[in-house]
């Protein structure tokens, strides 16, 4: 049983589940591999949305288009921006994520992937991984996306054959052993008639694993499990801090610490509606009461023996989005989760290609449009943070030059200068 679909962020009904059992999922692969039909399908055949949301015939493209915003996107057949729509079953709540394929529009890609806890790489039996998907793995791998599952698509155009299906999946596992993503499954689909979509199909008899809603259902995001407490003070209301759980679990009774803070106890979780709670999980808003005066906005809590990581110096890694990209010495501001952190990119270490590996040879040039780069950043005074693959939420910043301008998403890896006082 499923409910209607909805925009992220638009009113949620009664039922909805609670922000800990939300998945995000970003969909990702090369321009006409079937990407956003097979979004729709998804949507179309759960009852998320009815045929007469269709204004275009399935023949035409018309799943594809349920997640387009844009009057462009129609006339090209492709995504432009990053669209999102809400999915429920009866054990999860889906944000699924459409992410743009082409090159140009690397900005989204980025955005999408930042967003994300899993992914779907779509990848046509027929055509196999190029470019783009090899930039978009890399991409996934950088922003901390561990749970990848990769949906091996126009299985019907192929007749159903077990060999395109196995070669082309070969071919993304290797990718992944190479980048280092942990491929969960790999799933032949056919969006355009639905098989083995949210259903087994009678199509392809030597496939013995799991439709692809199924096997989305099965996976575990970097949230889950073994995360250290991290709580983000967002604002204070009559006492009350409203907050959001970055990661771990938080129970009334738990010490928490701030810097240059004494440590204060959780008295009473709150979540809107309804009644007091003994817990709070990663992703859940909720309304605070600590012991002793209410912390400022911005406050970063974490229990006094699992504190975060703080210090000036930060080893990053940064996708470049800015098309007349940046350079060593520049002033720079990483927005992140609880506070604007401003510095200048104290070294260039070195800089590649995207979709391609990481050189052993070092380059302190220029850093161009979609290269990643591994950058010293020297900030302004130290910051409390953590490696992306301790907490994502404060291990994933956007790059800025201090004021509008965006250079590239980021991730942090080092931080130098240790205090845990």
């Amino acid at each position: 049983m499923t409910t209607p679909v909805l925009p992220e962020g638009g009113p949620t009904p009664a039922a909805t589940a609670r922000d800990a059992d939300t998945l995000r999922v970003a969909f990702v692969g090369e321009v006409d591999h079937g990407k956003s039909t097979l979004l729709g399908r998804l949507l179309l055949d759960t009852g998320s949305v009815t045929t007469d949301r269709l204004d275009v015939p399935v023949e035409d493209g018309g799943l594809a288009f349920l997640l387009d915003g844009l009057t462009e996107e129609r006339a090209d057949l492709f995504t432009l921006d990053t669209a999102s729509a809400v999915l429920e079953t009866g054990s999860r709540r889906y944000v699924l994520i459409d992410v743009p394929g082409h090159a140009e529009l690397l900005v989204n890609m980025a955005t999408g992937a930042s967003r994300a806890e899993a992914a779907v790489i779509v990848v046509d039996c027929r055509e196999r991984a190029a470019e783009q998907t090899r930039r978009h793995m890399r991409v996934l791998a950088m922003m901390g996306v561990t749970a990848v599952v990769c949906a091996i698509t126009k299985m019907d155009l192929a007749g159903w054959a077990e060999a395109e299906f196995h070669t082309a999946a070969r071919q993304v596992a290797a990718l992944a052993d190479e980048i280092g993503l942990a491929l969960v499954a790999a799933v032949p689909v056919s969006a355009m008639t639905g098989d083995n979509v949210t259903a087994p199909s009678t199509r392809l008899p030597w496939y013995t694993g799991r439709p692809l809603l199924d096997t989305l259902a099965d996976l575990t995001p970097w949230g889950d499990g073994g995360a250290p407490l991290r709580v983000e003070a967002q604002d204070v209301v009559e006492g009350r801090v409203l907050a959001r759980v970055l990661s771990g679990e938080l129970r009334v009774g738990d010490r928490l610490v701030a810097p240059g803070e004494d440590a204060r106890t959780a008295l009473r979780i709150e979540r809107f509606g309804e009644p007091p709670q003994e817990s709070a999980a990663t992703g859940d808003n909720i309304g605070l009461v600590l012991s002793g005066p209410p912390c400022a906005p911005g406050t970063l809590l974490a229990p006094p023996d699992r504190r975060p990581l703080r210090g000036d110096r930060w080893r990053v890694r940064v996708l470049c989005t800015a098309e007349d990209g940046f350079a060593e010495g520049a002033r720079c501001t990483l927005r992140r989760a609880g506070a604007d952190l401003t510095g200048r990119i104290a070294r260039v270490e070195r800089h590649w290609d995207s979709a391609r590996r990481a050189p052993d040879a070092t380059d302190r040039g220029p850093v161009r449009f979609s290269e990643v780069a591994e950058l010293t950043v020297l900030l302004d005074r130290p910051a409390d943070g953590d490696d992306v693959r301790v907490c994502a939420p404060l291990g994933r910043f956007m790059l800025t030059d201090g004021s509008v301008r965006i250079l590239g998403l980021g991730i942090v890896d080092q931080i130098a200068g240790e205090d845990r006082r």
